[in-house]
């Protein structure tokens, strides 16, 4: 019931199915409070639930609350920090004093995995995006988003989203656009390994270039159909429609369309457009397009204005605070609340800070600080009873429609 406080034992585990379809399992000597719970399939603007960690670890898939609606409608507060929920599946637990600094080499040896590497973020989203990694698995992205290397971006129709990857570079992605991100490896400590592979599949991109490619241009491609656009520490439009966006037909475009096929058009320092066929220098403030039945790259003599008048946000126009969005430090095991997401998006806040956590990031919150952890700590993963805090097996004797306790 609402208000109700559920309690497990030292030894005891609880599962809780919720009317929206949200389950729950919780651990031993762990206390959680039904604050507020709201839900009614007719009037999914009313959603509403809140619930209190007051101590102890529980894993929780979320259900239709935060999915409809309002998708600030799913909270869970504890004494450090508040969880925004949008529709995730997370483990979340509190330690206290030097609890969960305790435990076996071994175990810690066994259970502390690094965290996957997030290489670029959502920073504004219009609309709707996704984005299909390397698995074939898809995932709705929202504000503040992780994107990994291998993924492919897939804009709806009207909608655009702004992406900030991790060596200071962004894109803005236009409406009914596809990007992949090929490849992309940075690393303040080791430059020597350097690279981006990226591609516009169809549709249309805006590009700031970072600090991949300062040095050495080679290290940053850019590729449309079969050419590539050779940066000089830029920024550029860069277009992939008609048969250039099926593959059905030559890719190329013509001097009175040349939208109607791939091109580049640069509004900050200067490009190099090459296909097999040759390469054309372009300056700022000018174009050129992949020629259609040659293949070459020629320029643009006529610029047509919706070319010059973007109505997507240039990329650079957007702050991005780098340190709080790519930064991450080592799990310490000291007192607070520990977030582990395993899909979805967590937005942890405290004293007026927030911090994106999206699938298979980590997060720490005590009175003073919110820190993205580069590690998945290992007192998330396994407990030293071997009581996984990630699985917990149902009684098959217990209707699924009710409350489970063992």
């Amino acid at each position: 019931m609402e208000g109700d406080q559920l309690v497990t034992s030292s030894n005891g585990y609880a599962q809780v199915k919720l009317k929206d379809g949200t389950e729950m399992n919780m651990r031993p000597n762990s206390e959680l409070k039904i604050e507020a719970y709201q839900f009614r399939k007719e009037s999914p603007k009313d959603d509403n639930a809140v619930f209190h960690l007051i101590k102890g670890a529980f894993r929780t898939v979320t259900g239709l609350i935060g999915k409809r609606g309002n998708p600030g409608a799913y909270k869970l507060r504890a004494a450090a920090a508040t969880l925004g929920i949008r529709g995730t599946d997370f483990t979340t637990r509190i330690c206290e004093d030097k609890e969960c600094q305790e435990g076996s080499v071994t175990l810690r040896a066994k259970h502390e995995i690094p965290a996957p590497r997030v290489v670029g973020r959502v920073m504004l989203l219009q609309g709707e995006l996704a984005a299909k990694d390397t698995s074939e698995k898809i995932r709705k992205m929202v504000l503040g988003s992780p994107v990994h290397e291998g993924d492919v971006l897939h804009s709806d129709q009207k909608s655009y989203a702004v992406i900030a990857f991790r060596d200071e570079s962004r894109i803005t992605l236009q409406e009914k656009s596809s990007f992949y991100v090929e490849r992309f490896k940075y690393d303040k400590a080791n430059p020597s390994q350097d690279g981006a592979v990226l591609r516009l599949l169809k549709g249309g991109v805006r590009v700031v270039t970072g600090l991949i490619g300062r040095v050495k241009h080679e290290n940053y491609k850019f590729g449309v159909s079969g050419a590539t656009i050779g940066i000089r520490g830029t920024g550029f439009d860069a277009w992939c429609y008609g048969a250039c966006a099926t593959g059905n037909g030559d890719p190329g475009a013509t001097q009175d369309k040349p939208l109607d096929g791939g091109g580049v058009y640069v509004w900050s320092g200067a490009v190099v457009l090459t296909t097999p066929k040759g390469a054309n220098d372009v300056s700022v403030q000018q174009a050129a397009i992949i020629a259609r039945d040659t293949g070459k790259p020629e320029p643009v003599v006529n610029i047509p204005q919706a070319i010059i008048e973007n109505d997507a946000p240039r990329p650079d126009s957007i702050p991005v605070d780098m340190n709080q969005e790519f930064n991450t430090e080592s799990s310490t095991g000291e007192a607070g609340l520990y977030v582990k997401v395993n899909e979805g998006l967590v937005v942890l806040t405290n004293a007026g800070k927030s911090l994106n956590l999206g699938g298979g990031e980590n997060g720490f919150a005590n009175e003073r600080d919110l820190t993205r952890l580069s590690n998945t700590p290992w007192f998330m993963t396994e407990n030293p009873d071997n009581e996984s805090l990630e699985k917990i097996s149902p009684n098959p004797s217990i209707n699924t429609d009710g409350c489970v306790v063992r």
